[in-house]
């Protein structure tokens, strides 16, 4: 099973965001699907030659449908979603897990008080309870959550009916 942090097998290539919603009870759900590396030689033809020589050494890599998981946070704080083009390593920050990331130390974990009316007290306690950043980093997207309660991640069944299947 998935965890933030590590605590499962590693991954070999970020998954894939499906899907990303908050509903109307302020429940974020994000899907993901783990990426399954195709056939080497399998991918598309771009009709240039020499990019076609380079494509043959190639796996092309896709989600895989037998493995997608619905990762809940019930209370978050905040989300953002950040094109992973524009986003680069901060030395500063302390995290652990490979795509699914918990944090220890970040720049937004430092910014949450000037972004939200959340706030740390000289004796270490946080309103509205302690936090924890979040990552989830995908093939084309990084989401941060700021929580004050674990994620609930499940994986979601072949012939289960999903909300993003609409």
């Amino acid at each position: 099973m998935l965890s933030f942090g590590g605590g499962h097998p590693p991954m070999d290539h970020a998954p894939f965001l499906l899907r990303l919603w908050d509903d109307e009870d302020g429940v974020l759900r994000v899907v993901i699907a783990l990426a399954r590396a195709g056939e080497t030689g399998a991918g598309a033809r771009t009709g240039n030659a020499g990019i076609d020589a380079i494509l043959d050494h190639c796996r092309p890599i896709t989600p895989d449908e037998d493995a997608v998981y619905e990762i809940t946070f019930e209370r978050y704080i905040l989300y953002q979603t950040r094109n992973e083009s524009y986003s680069s390593y901060d030395a500063y920050e302390v995290r652990e897990g490979q795509y699914l990331i918990r944090f220890r130390r970040s720049r937004l974990l430092d910014a949450l008080p000037l972004l939200t009316d959340c706030c740390r007290w000289e004796d270490g306690t946080c309103y509205p309870g302690e936090w924890t950043h979040y990552g989830i980093y995908t093939q084309n997207h990084i989401l941060d959550v700021i929580s004050t309660e674990s994620p609930v991640i499940r994986q979601v069944e072949d012939k289960e009916r999903v909300p993003w299947t609409d």
